[in-house]
């Protein structure tokens, strides 16, 4: 059972480690232009290691919310994509997101 906190614990530090040491959270990572479509990397994961990127078209995002440390992009369809980072580097993913997707309105929560 102690051996099993240990494992927890090592686990949390790697995560906070990766997140604030190697600074894979910035926003080149979050948002990459491709063409028409902006390929998005919601999660430290995906900016990482590529895998659960989501690829959106410029048109069909049509509003930036930006909370404390979540950038959400709504689809025409109401459905929502949260892109979750360090607060210090939202601002920079909403601006991208608002140059990205010129249609969208920003909304700051």
């Amino acid at each position: 059972m102690e051996s099993t906190y240990i494992y927890i614990i090592i686990a949390c530090l790697v995560i906070w480690f990766i997140e604030h040491k190697v600074n894979l959270s910035t926003s080149h990572k979050a948002l990459i232009e491709d063409g028409d479509n902006v390929i998005i990397n919601p999660t430290m994961l995906s900016r990482c290691y590529g895998f659960s990127s989501k690829v959106v078209a410029k048109s069909n995002i049509t509003k930036i919310q930006l909370a404390n440390n979540c950038v959400s992009l709504f689809t025409e369809s109401n459905n929502a994509i949260d892109i979750w980072l360090p607060k210090k580097y939202c601002s920079n993913v909403a601006e991208r997101a608002e140059k990205y997707f010129k249609n969208a309105s920003l909304v700051k929560v």
